[in-house]
């Protein structure tokens, strides 16, 4: 189903699907003009580096699931 959405929708519905599955929320700081986007991680008060984020997925699929892989390592960092 996520692939039926438009890039942004289904970038936001990957990054929202980590984060809510760590029991966090996600704190979308600023779309950058490079096309990226920087969110930090909030659970139980700690909040976490900024984490840059293509807006497009379909632009760079390799950077995008590369971002992915940074946002689940901080948060497995987060629920230590």
């Amino acid at each position: 189903m996520a692939e039926a959405l438009p890039p942004h929708m289904r970038q936001l519905a990957e990054v929202a699907t980590i984060v809510a599955a760590a029991g966090a929320t996600a704190d979308w700081l600023y779309h950058l003009k490079s096309d990226m986007c920087a969110l930090r991680v909030i659970k139980d008060g700690v909040i976490s580096v900024p984490v840059m984020i293509p807006a497009d997925p379909d632009r760079d699929p390799e950077l995008f699931r590369e971002a992915l892989k940074r946002l689940e390592a901080v948060v497995e960092r987060m629920s230590r």
